[in-house]
């Protein structure tokens, strides 16, 4: 059997409609744990109005925030997993449908014309990252609404290698940091790409976010030991959420690294407001598709 371009359709429709709708449980409950820690009236009305903001689109079937922003995939393709047809068109057709089912705020416009489809599809959107796996007879998608808020709150700089990288890379976090605030929604979610060209580290500080489980530490232990550190040196600010002051600014820092040039490192950092939304599937060769972020709601089929 082969994976077809009309499964293809059913499943990046159904992703679209979970991610929109509801947060990965680790990340709601991170949420909830997080809220314990608040000891203000501010911070803890904070976590009480996004906490609810959960409850409330999830028993309504409704997008857990108004920004679905533009969407982007993340797909794994085992060697072994046999395709049919043309996904790229798929996956537009899926989230074209999804913008008018669900309904999703209409994003996605001309860069110069501005001129809006109403469709959430454009040139090069849905951004799709295609990523093959030796020996796996499957294909994982992950869909993204990413929301430019916090996203319009991402850096990128260059260090000489003759420089500490480490303490480079907490200073550039921390810049941006007390530079945004309150703008990307916080409690925020941050991923840095260290090493490696200029587009292929926005991507692994893009790819960073969306570690699973989040908060799980780097296999790198030199990236492990710094985001421990990021972590706790952007909480000491103690900006809270939303920015108003209180004990968690971020809930989690991810680093990825990539062989870097001897002369210069580049950094990335980019953020995720707590609304951190993404479904994930895998689609096997033999029908089966297992909904692995949100199994209650997605089901096993």
């Amino acid at each position: 059997m082969s994976i077809t371009e009309k499964q293809f359709e059913e499943v990046v429709y159904e992703l679209t409609r979970l991610s929109a709708i509801e947060l990965p449980e680790p990340v709601q409950k991170l949420l909830e744990e997080k809220s314990k820690l608040e000891t203000t009236a501010t911070a803890q009305k904070q976590f009480e109005a996004i906490l609810n903001n959960c409850r409330v689109a999830h028993e309504n079937q409704v997008g857990v925030c108004q920004d679905n922003g533009l969407f982007q995939m993340f797909i794994k393709f085992g060697q072994q997993c046999r395709m049919e047809g043309d996904f790229e068109a798929a996956a537009k057709r899926a989230i074209s449908i999804a913008t008018k089912k669900i309904p999703l705020r209409e994003n996605a416009i001309h860069p110069l014309s501005k001129k809006n489809p109403g469709t959430n599809i454009g040139p090069r959107i849905p951004t799709m990252y295609w990523e093959p796996i030796i020996g796996a007879d499957y294909l994982e998608v992950t869909v993204i609404p990413k929301g430019n808020g916090s996203e319009m709150r991402d850096t990128h700089s260059w260090v000489l290698t003759s420089d500490d990288i480490g303490r480079a890379t907490v200073r550039a976090v921390l810049d941006s940091v007390s530079d945004m605030m309150g703008e990307p929604c916080p409690p925020i979610i941050i991923g840095i790409g260290l090493g490696g060209h200029f587009d292929s580290n926005a991507v692994l500080a893009k790819k960073a976010l969306f570690r699973e489980p989040i908060g799980a530490p780097s296999s790198d232990p030199l990236a492990a030991d710094l985001e421990h550190e990021i972590l706790e040196a952007v909480n000491a600010l103690k900006l809270g959420p939303m920015g108003f002051g209180g004990e968690t600014y971020a809930l989690a820092c991810h680093i990825e690294i990539s062989a870097a040039h001897t002369a210069i490192v580049p950094i990335t950092v980019a953020v995720e407001c707590w609304c951190h939304r993404y479904s994930t599937a895998r689609i096997y060769d033999d029908g089966r598709v297992d909904y692995l972020t949100h199994p209650v709601s997605g089901g096993k089929n």
